[in-house]
């Protein structure tokens, strides 16, 4: 019998969608025997945050438990520069943020006021903070120099005996010397006006919560 052309067509284009199907199904079935996997994203670690609990213990650990009263005093260098301004009034400004911790400024005063200010005093602590221009750097004289020794003196009440000396070294950006830091075996150098003053108060906190674990 004769077929129709069309109908011949037809099978033609019936018989290659059933081989390109064949075809297909082999292929997934050699790709899945071969044992070859698309690799797994890995996944992404969580950090797993810090509780409240955990946070505090490392905070408390360097805070007072008892509250204390600080009355401070400068003594300017001989030049007294516009960064013994700055230092100190950020030295006063870092102590009041230290909690259980009331720094009040007492002005200009040199030692041996502060030590009788202290004697005077039935609770609160005298701290006095003395400037003095480095002016004589690796055995030359330096005119005008910026950098300064910056000392920290603790006074006890009712005694006026001095319980902590701490040393802070400023370095001004672009001074004539350089000098390297040897921290923690010596004075500590800082670059910025402010980075001296929060060390200098660092420095008291620390004693204070020394004095304050002595106590207990």
């Amino acid at each position: 019998m004769k077929m129709h052309p069309g109908f011949q067509r037809h099978r033609h284009k019936k018989g290659f969608f059933a081989a390109s199907s064949l075809l297909l199904l082999l292929a997934t079935q050699t790709v899945a025997q071969s044992g070859r996997r698309a690799p797994k994203p890995n996944p992404t670690p969580v950090p797993t945050p810090q509780t409240d609990a955990e946070v505090t213990s490392k905070s408390s650990a360097r805070e007072l438990k008892r509250r204390v009263s600080l009355l401070v005093g400068r003594e300017p260098s001989s030049k007294h520069l516009l960064s013994e301004d700055a230092i100190f009034k950020d030295f006063l400004d870092h102590l009041g943020e230290f909690k259980n911790v009331t720094a009040t400024s007492i002005g200009d005063t040199k030692r041996d006021p502060a030590v009788k200010r202290a004697k005077s005093e039935t609770e609160s602590i005298v701290v006095l903070m003395q400037f003095d221009v480095d002016e004589f750097q690796s055995g030359t004289i330096i005119l005008n120099s910026p950098d300064l020794d910056v000392k920290i003196l603790v006074f006890e009440p009712r005694t006026g005996q001095k319980k902590f000396e701490g040393k802070v070294y400023y370095k001004a950006v672009g001074g004539p010397m350089l000098k390297r830091d040897n921290w923690p075996n010596g004075t500590p150098i800082r670059m910025t006006k402010e980075a001296v003053a929060i060390e200098a108060a660092e420095q008291v906190r620390d004693w204070l919560i020394v004095q304050d674990l002595k106590k207990n």
